[in-house]
């Protein structure tokens, strides 16, 4: 049933009808009361999606174990944008905003930063192909959905796209603890792409030496960073607000 393609829990699968993800099957357990997912249902039966219904542990074996409400669903594999694409959309933007990921690995880290960035109103996000998590089911719950309303683009060769965003205009910002700088020390008025490090990398070296601007997160206690996907959201949240100002 290739795990990358099952995604579960109620509120997970309402976000992906919302968003128009194509749906292949549900799978829903024998007990489940369908009450609490007659929309699901009706959807299902609107659009002649196959519906499954199965043992609470049978689903317990399509979903891996986690916690999926009584309720699964076999989608498309996730469809990647181009490059291309998400340039055209952020150029769109009134305050254009690029996400770089570099090379995040653990998928509940990936989704947690995808859902922030989606609440954000970030929606043109670049992952690398290697070294990294991709789109997978674990994914698409840490993320509650948010996946559907992202232009996710995933390519190997983020220092060429990070030349091409400085060809159009935009300020490459790259968080790091080896630098004196914080976030509150510069306006963002340019077009933006922030780049997010690995979880104990941080930023590679060599995506470092292509940033216009290094910047960390002021600490007033005694440890010196925070987990990436709480770094990410005051980071996004901040220069959100400050941008606001200006």
């Amino acid at each position: 049933m290739g795990r990358e393609n099952i995604v579960y829990g109620r509120k997970v699968i309402r976000e992906v009808i919302s968003s128009g993800i194509l749906i292949n099957k549900f799978y829903v357990s024998e007990k489940i009361n369908k009450e609490n997912i007659k929309d699901i249902l009706d959807y299902a039966l609107n659009h002649d999606i196959v519906i499954r219904y199965v043992k609470y542990s049978d689903l317990d074996v399509v979903c891996n174990n986690n916690i999926h409400q009584g309720i699964a669903a076999k989608i498309g594999e996730y469809k990647y944008f181009k490059f291309r694409e998400c340039l055209e959309s952020v150029k769109r933007e009134e305050s254009p905003f690029v996400l770089i990921l570099d090379g995040i690995q653990d998928p509940r880290n990936l989704g947690s930063i995808l859902r922030t960035a989606e609440g954000m109103g970030i929606k043109n996000i670049i992952i690398p192909q290697k070294r990294s998590s991709g789109i997978t089911d674990v994914v698409w719950k840490s993320s509650m959905g948010a996946i559907g309303n992202l232009n996710i683009c995933r390519n190997n060769n983020i220092p060429y796209i990070i030349r091409e965003l400085k060809n159009e205009g935009f300020e490459i910002v790259a968080t790091t603890l080896d630098t004196s700088k914080t976030i509150e020390d510069y306006k963002y008025i340019s077009p933006i792409a922030l780049i997010i490090g690995n979880e104990e990398k941080g930023v590679s070296q060599e995506l470092l030496q292509l940033c216009d601007i290094k910047i960390k997160i002021p600490m007033q206690g005694k440890i010196n960073s925070f987990n990436v996907s709480v770094a990410s959201g005051i980071i996004m949240y901040t220069i959100k607000s400050i941008r606001k100002e200006f």
